[in-house]
């Protein structure tokens, strides 16, 4: 009955407007972010303009359809300031004229994936044999009581969603059973202890979350730099080659260097937007570097040899970079870290201060460093915390070393269900450990 034609990708804030489309007996929409009420449609056009703030979160947005007395009818959601999904599946209820669920269908949508690898079909708990996931015949099972129909895709090692559908006497609808990873950091813990053991250490809104898995995935570092810092990491390259070859012969030299191992991946993305953000809606656009690098070519070459180059010369907007690596970041439920590399160039043109991308980050449980390669100067850079000063190779590999030792420190853990990753904390119980950031 309802659903969004505007959508957004990118970093979405500000006011904007937001249509949607309606069909039978609606006569009310209503528009909520993270459950408070926006705004209220009255007919159409189905359309309103809407602030979603000031300030840079990841939320909900659902639009909530009513009819005239009041009932809800359907509702519709979109996530937003979130790294995008690689594939979306869901369990779509078919009924017969009386209302009753007669049947399920399983589809899913992929850029990436035609079709998942394997698909696993439960009911009520017991596996269930389906020759077709387009039709799941379900007219044998009990009238009595409700039922759950249960149903994981897996599209990678690292890709899996869960969704369930619950039905029968009491209860028809669709019930979101997918998981939610949370990047946590090992502060006195040599390892984690398995999911049972976690048990209260997780909750939401005081709620109790369930553990599913603990993981020690690959790592991205994303790096946003200034272009004039580009040329002092460059001046660093011969004596971080003249180490190199040192290196070759001890093991052990490579804490003497910029690299990373097998399983760190490096990206480096642009400060400056292509095209300028002019109109709605205001997704910020920023080159980005298409093929990863990995960890042992160092992170100078990466940061030299693969940077975007700079296409309009116009003012760098700092801070919607440092929000759109951070989502860059958490793509695919990796270990992460944001790396800012200052340069001497002061003007920023983002549409929000560093205090509000570092919440954001801090809301996303994306841990930033700022390593800054001004030198000494009378007008440092502010709003960005903890600046550390890389001035030489020595600086630089300090540097690298305190990274490698926090990427080794992360564990992804996994949660039952869907939720914001700043809805997540941490209960009294949990000891040793801390949320990234």
């Amino acid at each position: 009955m309802i659903e969004f034609l505007t959508l957004f990708a990118g970093l979405i804030l500000g006011v904007q407007n937001i249509e949607v489309a309606v069909s039978g007996p609606v006569t009310r929409v209503e528009l909520r972010l993270n459950d408070e009420v926006l705004a209220d449609i009255d007919g159409p056009p189905w359309v309103v303009r809407c602030d979603l703030g000031r300030e840079l979160h990841p939320a909900v947005l659902e639009a909530v359809a009513f009819d005239t007395a009041g009932r809800e009818l359907d509702r519709a959601g979109q996530r937003i300031n979130l790294p995008g999904r690689r594939a979306e599946a869901e369990i779509v209820s078919i009924r017969d004229e009386d209302g009753r669920v007669n049947s399920a269908r399983l589809t899913w949508s992929s850029p990436e994936f035609s079709r998942p690898k394997k698909i696993a079909v439960e009911l009520d708990g017991q596996s269930l044999k389906v020759r077709s996931p387009y039709r799941i015949d379900l007219r044998g099972v009990d009238d009595e009581g409700d039922h759950v129909l249960s149903a994981e895709f897996q599209f990678s090692g690292d890709l899996i969603i869960r969704r369930e559908l619950v039905f029968g006497s009491e209860f028809t609808g669709d019930h979101d059973s997918g998981l939610t990873a949370v990047a946590v950091v090992l502060d006195e813990l040599d390892e984690l202890p398995p999911p049972e053991a976690l048990e209260g250490w997780f909750v939401r809104d005081g709620e109790p979350l369930e553990v599913t898995a603990v993981e020690t995935p690959d790592a991205r570092v994303v790096v946003v730099r200034d272009p004039t810092a580009v040329h002092a990491l460059a001046e660093m390259s011969p004596e971080l080659d003249r180490r190199r070859k040192k290196a070759r012969r001890d093991s052990s030299k490579q804490r003497t260097l910029d690299i990373f191992g097998d399983d760190v991946e490096i990206s480096v993305l642009s400060p400056e937007p292509v095209p300028p953000p002019d109109r709605e809606p205001a997704a910020m656009l920023f080159p980005y570097s298409n093929r990863p690098i990995a960890g042992p070519k160092g992170i100078v070459s990466a940061t030299v040899g693969s940077a975007p180059a700079s296409l309009l010369g116009g003012p760098l907007m700092m801070s919607d970079a440092v929000a759109m690596a951070a989502m860059r970041a958490a793509e695919g439920n990796r270990r992460r870290m944001v790396v800012l590399i200052l340069g001497k160039r002061r003007e920023d043109g983002s549409r929000f201060a560093p205090a509000i991308a570092r919440r954001y980050l801090e809301d996303l449980r994306v841990p930033l460093v700022v390593w800054d390669l001004t030198g000494p100067s009378e007008d440092p850079p502010t709003g960005w915390g903890d600046l550390k000063p890389v001035e030489n190779v020595d600086d630089l590999v300090r540097q690298v070393r305190r990274l490698r030792y926090r990427l080794g420190e992360q564990r992804i853990v996994w949660l039952r269900g869907t939720h914001l990753p700043q809805q997540v904390e941490l209960t009294e119980r949990a000891r040793g450990v801390s949320l990234a950031r």
